[in-house]
């Protein structure tokens, strides 16, 4: 997260920053309260709110992926057109935006090498990838 926004997010007293939580359990229709457990203490908190922001951090969780799937310095996902060079790449077609190392595995959102990192772009992504798959069905 830029640093500019930890300052604005510390200086406003209508948001509180709870580290290390865990989200239980969503209450209500629309949200009314959220049941928490909060900190390494994992203290239970039900927290009356209308809204939840959750930011898991910017380093990508990728360790759990098959060698298959390219990886850049930082875990990143290699995607599009960084893999045209690849040796993995194997396809006849260019990679498309959302295209993995592995034929038949997409990428969307943060955890792409080179995303935009916003949350808008991640939900586009993820409608793209809808296309991603048509695509890669349309060559078998």
């Amino acid at each position: 997260m830029s640093s500019y926004l930890v300052r604005r997010i510390e200086r406003t007293s209508k948001i509180e920053v709870l580290p290390k939580t865990e989200i239980r359990r969503m209450n209500g229709g629309h949200l009314k309260s959220v049941d928490l457990l909060v900190g390494g203490a994992r203290q239970p908190r039900t927290l009356e709110t209308p809204a939840v922001f959750s930011f898991i951090g910017v380093t990508p969780r990728t360790d759990w992926l098959p060698a298959q799937i390219e990886r850049d310095a930082k875990g990143f996902v290699r995607t599009g057109a960084a893999l045209a060079q690849s040796p993995q790449w194997r396809r006849t077609r260019i990679p498309l935006l959302l295209d993995t190392s592995q034929p038949g595995v997409f990428a969307a959102g943060d955890v792409r090498s080179g995303s935009v990192r916003r949350v808008a772009s991640a939900v586009g992504e993820g409608a793209m990838s809808v296309q991603s798959v048509h695509e890669y069905l349309k060559d078998k």
